[in-house]
């Protein structure tokens, strides 16, 4: 049963404007509306009330201080209807290296008319979070208990309670799955919607795994996607992930959730390339769960007009020996904005911790603004730690020096803003993202 968000203490929104009350209806309304399987009911039944718990932030909890929420609660949103497609309109937005090896959502609904697996290797299994329930129940069910236990996001428990559909990718053990996956999402509707798709992979001992998350619109209407990511990574299993998106409508809300959980001498490589939305935010929670476990995240935003992009990071280092990479880029003209939110926890148990955590901005305009705030939190005594940022102007002596090599000004201001960037794109695997990205580059200033 629905229940209204009590008002609480200041890190909870008071739900009496007018704006948020129809935000929270909508909401209400999507929980009323959710079906399938009794024991998916009931744990969409768990994440909502812990989602009542939480209450919805405001810029007074840390996390979201410069995310434009007021913007987002302005609008109701409903979920949108899956229209007929044919596989000629999404075809552009397929990777070359993910053809027979791509899983399609539209409006936040998985459509395997539209999607091709044939490629992946048959001891694969791609299925709706529907079926998973009832085949992998106790896994799923434990899987997340744990999540929602730990988690303090919002959005993130608010997907678990209302998630539009879903699918469970299992890799069986001492499997290397050679083509990349594709989710891709698309949008196409005339009136706002909200689209929140959940995706659970399973990564056997031993086995590889690259996945790419791509968000593309065939319509200008305004949405809100609310998207969450879970991957349970066994040992010694090898896990890379990209998250871009193609050109999306500027009146968009853009929220991807990162939840992965690394078992011993194990894995996770993210990358996350965004140009921004009225607000595109990725929130990362990663633990290291096991001795020699492995995480680099990365991410790199180039943002014009008045676009946004937030990230949030959070690496909880539980076990011995681990390692975690950071590395952020932020690069911004016009009047956009930015904020890098990001914190190491290193547990008393995670001795010999080496973690590393970097978060560079350029800014070319008076009026771009770039917020940075990396955070240590460490218990152990022996560990090796380092944080941090820097926001600055393009180097005016590379500038010149490029100048004078015959350079005309935008070109050597386009040089510099596309080295800044390609640190982060060249841990892309796949090619043809890495060729898209550059030819993005090519007409950003």
């Amino acid at each position: 049963m629905a229940h209204r968000i009590a008002t609480r203490s200041v890190g909870m929104m008071t739900l009496s404007q007018s704006n948020q009350e129809s935000f929270h209806s909508s909401l209400e309304e999507a929980f009323r509306n959710v079906a399938g399987d009794p024991l998916l009911k009931k744990i969409r039944q768990k994440a909502w009330d812990h989602f009542l718990e939480l209450g919805l932030p405001t810029p007074r909890n840390d996390v979201f201080r410069y995310v434009p929420l007021r913007k987002l609660f302005a609008h109701t949103y409903a979920t949108a209807l899956t229209p007929a497609l044919d596989k000629a309109k999404i075809a552009d937005f397929i990777a070359p290296e993910c053809i027979h090896s791509v899983l399609v959502f539209v409006n936040g609904y998985y459509v395997p008319s539209l999607s091709d697996i044939s490629g992946l290797p048959t001891k694969v299994v791609v299925t709706p979070l529907e079926q998973a329930i009832r085949s992998f129940g106790a896994f799923l069910t434990n899987q997340w208990g744990k999540t929602l236990m730990e988690e303090t996001d919002p959005f993130a428990t608010l997907n678990a309670a209302i998630h539009t559909d879903g699918i469970f990718v299992y890799i069986p053990p001492r499997l290397q799955v050679e083509k990349p996956i594709q989710i891709l999402e698309i949008m196409d509707t005339e009136v706002p919607f909200m689209s929140m798709p959940r995706l659970h992979f399973f990564v056997g001992a031993q086995s590889e795994l690259n996945v790419l998350s791509a968000l593309g619109s065939l319509s200008g209407s305004t949405y809100w996607v609310n998207q969450v990511a879970d991957f349970s990574i066994e040992e010694q299993a090898h896990v890379r992930y990209t998250q871009t998106s193609y050109p999306l409508p500027p009146e968009c809300w853009q929220m991807t959730s990162t939840r992965a959980y690394l078992k011993k001498n194990s894995t996770f490589l993210a990358v996350h390339a965004t140009e921004g939305s009225t607000t595109a935010r990725h929130d990362y929670r990663v633990v290291l769960n096991g001795e020699n476990a492995h995480a680099e995240l990365n991410g790199a935003w180039t943002l014009d007009e008045k676009r946004e992009a937030h990230t949030h990071v959070l690496v909880d280092h539980q076990s011995p020996n681990c390692q975690s990479l950071q590395l952020f880029k932020g690069i911004l003209n016009g009047s956009s904005h930015s904020s890098f939110e990001g914190k190491i926890l290193v547990r008393q148990a995670a001795q010999k911790t080496n973690a590393f955590q970097l978060n560079n901005n350029i800014i070319l305009s008076d009026t771009a603004r770039a917020e940075s705030k990396p955070n240590l939190e460490i218990f152990a005594d022996d560990v090796k730690a380092s944080h941090g940022a820097t926001v600055g102007q393009l180097d005016k002596e590379q500038l010149f020096y490029l100048k004078t090599r015959g350079c005309l000004p935008v070109d050597a201001k386009r040089l510099l803003v596309d080295g800044f960037a390609q640190e982060v794109y060249n841990k892309i695997s796949i090619p043809s993202v890495r060729q898209h990205l550059a030819q993005r580059m090519q007409n950003y200033l």
